[in-house]
């Protein structure tokens, strides 16, 4: 059995203690940085909230900002992998079922992170080294990516017409509004939007405002003028 040289237990185990600590610490901070934003709220605040010592923030994260980086990237790295499987697994489709399946999957998504929401108002409105890395890292990409699909499906007739990234814009509030707005929600429509039955209807309506229906084939109208003008 391997053995730790410092501590005398068993390697396995510490570095699982290790991994544990690191997540304990990453959730309390998504929590944090998601209530309070980057600038309100400090790592000591956060090892506590994660019951760790402060010492060990520093020791696996560098400081605040590299905890922040971390935070974030433990939500959005695997975000971009599935959008990047989910492209990959759509080779040959046509643009505008790439563009739906993508949007249902961020709808789904949306759904089941409302911390990363709640972060993005936080750290979007005002410029900071925090925004230019998010989306120097993460954002450019995935937006470039989808405004490309939503011109492909504009030439064709299938997605309401816009500059697209403004149209990105639209449809990400569209989607995410309504998990922020929860508890107001709850009350109002006496419905929870994180219900199953609920997210699905959610996909339906956001899709509905954006994409629209195949426009009718040419050769029908064609035929058409034939038969009038015998």
């Amino acid at each position: 059995m391997s053995v730790d040289a410092l501590t005398g237990t068993p390697r396995r185990a510490t570095q699982q203690r290790t991994l544990d600590t690191r997540r304990k610490i990453l959730e309390a901070a998504v929590e944090a940085f998601a209530e309070h934003g980057y600038d309100g709220v400090s790592t000591r605040t956060i090892a506590a909230n994660a019951g760790v010592q402060h010492t060990l923030v520093t020791y696996h994260f560098s400081g605040k900002e590299g905890l922040w980086r971390e935070a974030i990237s433990s939500i959005l790295a695997d975000r971009r992998t599935a959008f990047n499987a989910r492209l990959e697994g759509l080779r040959g489709v046509d643009d505008v079922t790439k563009l739906k399946l993508i949007y249902e999957d961020f709808i789904r998504f949306a759904a089941g992170n409302p911390n990363f929401h709640r972060i993005m108002s936080h750290v979007a409105g005002t410029p900071s080294p925090q925004l230019d890395w998010l989306i120097d890292t993460f954002l450019r990409e995935a937006f470039d990516r989808r405004a490309a699909l939503i011109v492909s499906a504009q030439r064709i007739g299938r997605f309401v017409q816009g500059d697209p990234y403004h149209l990105e814009y639209v449809l990400i509030g569209a989607i995410t509004r309504i998990f922020m707005l929860s508890a107001e929600v709850e009350r109002i429509m006496g419905r929870s939007p994180y219900a199953p039955e609920f997210v699905e209807e959610h996909v339906r309506v956001c899709l509905s405002l954006f994409f629209r229906d195949p426009p009718p084939p040419a050769q029908s109208a064609s035929r058409g003028r034939n038969r009038n003008q015998k």
